[in-house]
C-alpha cells in the first residue's frame, strides 16, 4: 500500500528554521521531519512513498536524491573528489516518488495530482509534520472494518479549527465551539496518518482550491463516507516554535515514541 505524504507546508507560525526551506524539511535531531514520519510507516512495512511537492520542494528532491551521502559515513578524495561510502543506511527498502503538485495548491488537489502512481484500491495519506506512535497496520485494519472510503486518525489537542465530533453511534458530525462550549467529549481534530479508498478521487479535483480538510470531509461526512479511528497516544504537530523546541528536546534525549514499534 502506497503512502502520499503532503509537503507543500510553508512553516510560517515558526522561526528562522523554515525561513529559507519547507517544513518538511524542518530538523528533529539529525534528521528532517519527514524522515521522521516515513519511519513511522517503513517500522510498519510501507516503504512505497509517494511525496507531493509544493514551494521550496527542489530542497526535498535534493536530499532523496544525494540520500547517501547525507546519511553515510563518506571518504572523500579532495584530489580527484572521488567518494567512498564507508557505512550503508537503513532506508535501503524506500521507494520514493517525487511529485510536483504546485507552489500554490490545497490538500485535496496534490492528492488527486498523485492519482496516476495509485494503483492499489487502498492508499494513505499523511501530513509531513506530524509525528505519532500510530499503530499503522492497526488503522489499516480499522479502516477495512469500517467499510468506509476515508478513515481518518482523530487526536484530541487543545481545540483547533474544524474538528470532528463522534456520537456514540460512531456518526460524524463537525465540532463547533460556540454550539459545544458545555460538552467537549468525543472532540477529534485530524491527526494525519489517513486511509482512503479509490472512491477518495470522486470528491477531488486537481483545482488548485480543493481543500481536503474543509469542502472534500463535510461532503465524505454528508455521505457517511468518513470514519474517526481514536489516537490516545503520542501525537505532535509541528506548527511553532513551541513545538519544535519540545520535538528536539525529545529527540536529543533519544525519547521519541514515534520511532519505537
Amino acid at each position: 500500500m502506497k503512502v502520499i505524504i503532503l509537503c507543500g507546508g510553508k512553516g510560517t507560525r515558526l522561526g528562522m528554521e523554515a525561513n529559507y526551506m519547507p517544513k518538511a524539511m524542518v530538523k528533529v535531531g539529525h534528521h528532517p521531519i519527514i524522515w521522521h514520519v516515513m519511519k513511522r510507516y517503513s517500522l510498519a512495512g510501507y516503504n512505497d512513498f509517494i511525496l507531493a511537492l509544493g514551494k521550496g520542494g527542489d530542497s526535498i528532491r535534493d536530499y532523496f536524491l544525494k540520500y547517501s551521502l547525507h546519511t553515510n559515513d563518506i571518504n572523500l578524495s579532495l584530489k580527484d573528489s572521488r567518494i567512498k561510502e564507508l557505512t550503508q543506511h537503513q532506508e535501503t527498502d524506500w521507494n520514493v516518488t517525487l511529485v510536483d503538485t504546485g507552489d500554490f495548491a490545497f490538500s485535496g488537489a496534490r492528492i488527486d495530482r498523485c492519482k496516476k502512481y495509485i494503483n492499489d484500491e487502498d492508499f494513505m495519506v499523511t501530513y509531513s509534520d506530524s509525528i505519532a506512535n500510530v499503530d499503522i497496520k492497526k488503522l489499516i485494519e480499522f479502516h477495512k472494518k469500517s467499510k468506509k472510503i476515508a478513515t481518518i486518525t482523530g487526536v484530541v489537542p487543545q481545540f483547533r479549527e474544524f474538528e470532528f465530533s463522534v456520537k456514540k453511534d460512531l456518526s460524524v458530525e463537525i465540532y463547533e465551539t460556540k454550539k459545544n462550549t458545555s460538552d467537549s467529549s468525543g472532540r477529534y481534530t485530524n491527526g494525519g496518518f489517513m486511509v482512503f479508498k479509490k472512491e477518495i478521487f470522486s470528491y477531488l479535483s486537481s483545482f488548485n482550491e480543493c481543500k481536503l480538510e474543509t469542502e472534500v470531509f463535510k461532503h465524505l461526512i454528508e455521505d457517511e463516507q468518513i470514519a474517526i479511528s481514536p489516537h490516545s497516544g503520542f501525537w505532535r504537530w509541528l506548527d511553532t516554535d513551541r513545538d519544535y523546541d519540545y520535538l528536539n528536546y525529545l529527540a536529543d534525549k533519544n525519547d521519541m515514541p514515534w520511532l519505537q514499534e
